[in-house]
């Protein structure tokens, strides 16, 4: 698997299948992890292209608290 780096959050993405799309910034393509770093990208492609903008350290998804809804009945996300 051929892989790039986003350029928003320095993940890894698979350049056959980027889950955040692509976009094209002076003949070069960049490859996003999800749509909301390819938005970033676009809002300031020249940012991100020279290096100006640093790269954001995203978070590791955290498990959400269940509601009372579903510790009592154990249904719903």
């Amino acid at each position: 698997m051929a892989t790039a780096t986003d350029p928003i959050c320095s993940m890894q993405v698979d350049i056959d299948n980027p889950n955040g799309g692509t976009s094209e910034y002076e003949g070069q393509t960049y490859y996003f992890c999800a749509p909301g770093c390819r938005i970033a990208f676009e809002r300031d492609p020249e940012g991100w292209a020279s290096g100006r903008n640093k790269p954001i350290a995203m978070e590791e998804p955290q498990p959400q608290p269940l509601t009372i809804v579903r510790r009592l009945f154990r249904r719903g996300k």
